[in-house]
């Protein structure tokens, strides 16, 4: 309970949260109606999805103000890859959200717009700031196999007999270590990549089922509330 209300303090954590709810909920209306369930539960589920989605932008209206501010503090980073990645990442992640309040507003009647292409428009720079997370998150894996890679086999064994010699089990083991060690780095990869594919769905580049955005919608939410309830998980800088 403690956890719950401390997540729920935080307009972050309350923003996570209820996108946990509302990827949960695309994938169970999906799921009722390959089942042919009643058109009524599904229908109430898809319209608790779209509540949740509102209430999602509301909650966010202002914050591209806001990440844009903070990318002036991530150009300052001596490394040029993180410098770069994390830039660039924050400035489309702006971008995202105020095409993304355009959509809303639009929607609430409150402009006249062409909604489809702002929702493309936020599709576009949602999908340009996870490549850059992922980016950062590959070379923040890149350091760590290079710190550990008396550990693991090096490409040019595998063309000799040494590989034979490599011990399975041992090598699993020194991986789970490894990320055990670096959980910051393994959360926010598993994140990323689950995001990935909610946009590139979206855009039409690829053919997801609402069970399978839903399903990791709900997994990079998670792993993004465990952030919010361990910081220590948290990769830095960010």
């Amino acid at each position: 309970m403690d956890i719950i209300i401390k997540v729920n303090n935080q307009s972050n954590g309350r923003d996570k949260l209820a996108r946990l709810v509302q990827y949960t909920s695309r994938l169970i209306w999906h799921q009722l109606e390959t089942r042919n369930a009643n058109k009524y539960s599904v229908d109430r589920i898809k319209n608790l999805e779209l509540t949740l989605s509102s209430f999602r932008k509301i909650l966010r209206l202002g914050r591209c103000v806001d990440i844009c501010y903070t990318a002036l503090d991530t150009m300052h980073i001596e490394d040029p890859v993180l410098r770069f990645c994390l830039t660039t990442s924050k400035l489309a992640h702006s971008l995202y959200l105020y095409a993304d309040h355009v959509v809303w507003l639009t929607k609430s009647g409150f402009l006249k717009t062409d909604t489809e292409n702002w929702n493309r428009t936020a599709n576009r720079f949602w999908l340009l700031s996870i490549v850059a997370n992922l980016a950062r998150d590959f070379y923040e894996i890149y350091h760590l196999l290079e710190l550990n890679k008396s550990t693991f086999l090096k490409p040019s064994e595998l063309l000799n007999s040494s590989v034979r010699s490599f011990d399975l089990c041992q090598g699993m083991k020194h991986m789970y270590m490894l990320m055990n060690c670096h959980k910051d780095v393994f959360i926010d990869t598993l994140k990323n990549s689950c995001d990935l594919f909610i946009p590139l769905t979206a855009l039409g580049f690829t053919k997801l089922s609402p069970s399978a955005v839903g399903t990791l919608g709900a997994v990079s939410s998670l792993a993004a509330l465990v952030t919010l309830v361990k910081p220590i998980t948290k990769l830095v800088p960010t």
